[in-house]
This record gives structure tokens, C-alpha cells and sequence, in this order.
């Protein structure tokens, strides 16, 4: 068993044949979960070096933290001894109630998962240089992604509640692409089938071929491609926001990116216009 199921087991002994304190009382008796300002300091500095927490806690903070670990513990402690209550029979020994526990009561409360809540709350994903590393890179995944969608719904204080919620462990990255692709699916109809079928995708992956031929097109990394761009968003999207209408085939995307201003400075129009210079030149005789 785990320190934090062998207090919960000497918690629930301790009340369930000493009486103990009633659910509803606001007194931490001696058969209560306790956690002191010492061990809640070493506590909090052992999960701050785990989750790279880079903030400061006051005084204050140590002791709102320790009140609410007590409170919560305490909280749970109550429920698991109501539980125990129902199920002992006359004559149950404390090896019988530790089975109980263990049975009923698996993932009692976590003092770290507890700790982490309490710090990546202190948090704020909105000032980026307080942030540290495993948050930035949260921030940083969760922006590539929302940027891979290119909604006009999903705003900056989303984006930094799906890093938090990421980074705290609560979603995945694959979990916030389906979030998004759902969004996605109104603004883009007619990938919502596609979006439906292809789990873990994102406007962009769907729409990579077009996109690969404008940039081949430009001469360009697909990746430095902006979905906002007017010119991309009518190969897209050629009805606009309404979104219905099928996007350009790859030869149309060529086409048409061949006709763009940004594909005068590309190395194959400057190659085709020196050589139209070079057969005018000959052609007026001046012998190149």
C-alpha cells in the first residue's frame, strides 16, 4: 500500500473505533488527516520542482494551501468512513476493513495530484515570461494547433485554458484536436465528414495538397502558408465563410498561384524571364 493509503487506513480505523468526529463537524479531531505547514512546504516544493513551477507563494498561500489540502482530505476521509460504516459486519477485524478500503476506496485522495492542482492554478498562461518550461511548451503546442484549425471562434484565453488543461495532464493534444475539429465542422462543411473519419486531423492536414501546390507554386514551405491569407482562403473556401463549395483541385491551385504577384520573384520566373530576355536579344541580333 502507498503512505497516502496507509494514513487513509489508519484514518478510517482510528474513527471508525474511536467514533471520531460526525461528517458535518468543522473540528480536525486526532483521528483526522492533518497536514502541517512543514510537510505542506516541502510538499509544494517538491511538486513545484516536478511541474517546473516558476512562480513565488506568500505566507498566505502556504496557509490557504494547507487548509484546503485539509479540508479536501478530510472531505473525502468522511465519505470513505460513511462507505466502510455500511459494508463492516459485527465481528470485522481491521485486516477486514483494510480490504474494504482497498476495495471501495482504490484511488483515495492523492496529496500530489492534489498539490499540482493547487500550483498550476497560481498559474496564468496570459504572461508568458512568468511561465515555465513544461507550461511554455503547453502554450506553444496549443497555439500550433489552434492555428492548424484557423477558427475565427477559438480566442486567445481558449487557447491558454486548453495549455493549462494540457499541461495539468487534464486533456491530451490529440484531445484538444477534436475539440477544435468539432468547431471546425461548422466553419468548414465540407470537411465535417472528412473531420468525422480522419480522428487527430486539422484544416490544414486536410487541405495540405492545395496547399503544397500553391507553395511548390511559390517556391515556398508549405508550412509558412497563412490560412488567413485572402488569396489561400478563395482556393479554400471559394463561397468564403459559407464553406460549402469545394476547394480548388491541385491543378487549379497551380494555376492560379502561377498567376500571383509572389510568384514573380520565385527562381523559375526569374530563370524564364532571363531566358525571354536572352531569344529577344538574339532574335535582334545582338548575338547572345
Amino acid at each position: 500500500m502507498t503512505p497516502e493509503q496507509d494514513a487513509l487506513v489508519n484514518a478510517v480505523l482510528a474513527r471508525i473505533s474511536g467514533g471520531g468526529a460526525s461528517p458535518n463537524s468543522t473540528t480536525i479531531s486526532k483521528d483526522a488527516i492533518k497536514l502541517t505547514d512543514i510537510a505542506a512546504k516541502q510538499l509544494l516544493d517538491a511538486i513545484m520542482v516536478d511541474i517546473q513551477f516558476t512562480g513565488k507563494l506568500s505566507k498566505q498561500d502556504l496557509a490557504d494551501f494547507t487548509r484546503k489540502y485539509n479540508e479536501a482530505a478530510n472531505k473525502q476521509l468522511d465519505t470513505v468512513v460513511q462507505t466502510v460504516r455500511s459494508q463492516t459486519k459485527p465481528g470485522d477485524t481491521p485486516e477486514d476493513i483494510k480490504n474494504i478500503i482497498k476495495t471501495t476506496s482504490p484511488s483515495f485522495f492523492q496529496p500530489k495530484d492534489f498539490t499540482r492542482d493547487y500550483l498550476w492554478s497560481k498559474v496564468n498562461f496570459a504572461d508568458e515570461k512568468a511561465l515555465g518550461a513544461k507550461a511554455l511548451d503547453s502554450l506553444t503546442n496549443a497555439r500550433q494547433i489552434a492555428k492548424a484549425f484557423n477558427l475565427s471562434t477559438v480566442s486567445d484565453i481558449e487557447i491558454q485554458d486548453a495549455a493549462k488543461r494540457i499541461a495539468t495532464g487534464k486533456i491530451t493534444a490529440e484531445d484538444y484536436k477534436t475539440e477544435l475539429a468539432a468547431k471546425a465542422a461548422a466553419e468548414y462543411p465540407q470537411l465535417a465528414d472528412r473531420f468525422k473519419s480522419t480522428p487527430g486531423a486539422t484544416v490544414r492536414s486536410l487541405y495540405n495538397p492545395v496547399l503544397k501546390a500553391i507553395a511548390d507554386a511559390w517556391e515556398t514551405d508549405v508550412d509558412s502558408l497563412d490560412l488567413n491569407d485572402p488569396f489561400i482562403d478563395s482556393l479554400l473556401r471559394p463561397d468564403g465563410v459559407i464553406g460549402k463549395a469545394p476547394s480548388a483541385t491541385i491543378g487549379e491551385a497551380t494555376q492560379k498561384a502561377l498567376m500571383h504577384p509572389k510568384a514573380d520573384n520565385t527562381q523559375r520566373q526569374i530563370g524564364n524571364a532571363k531566358n525571354a530576355a536572352a531569344q529577344l536579344a538574339r532574335a535582334m541580333g545582338f548575338g547572345i
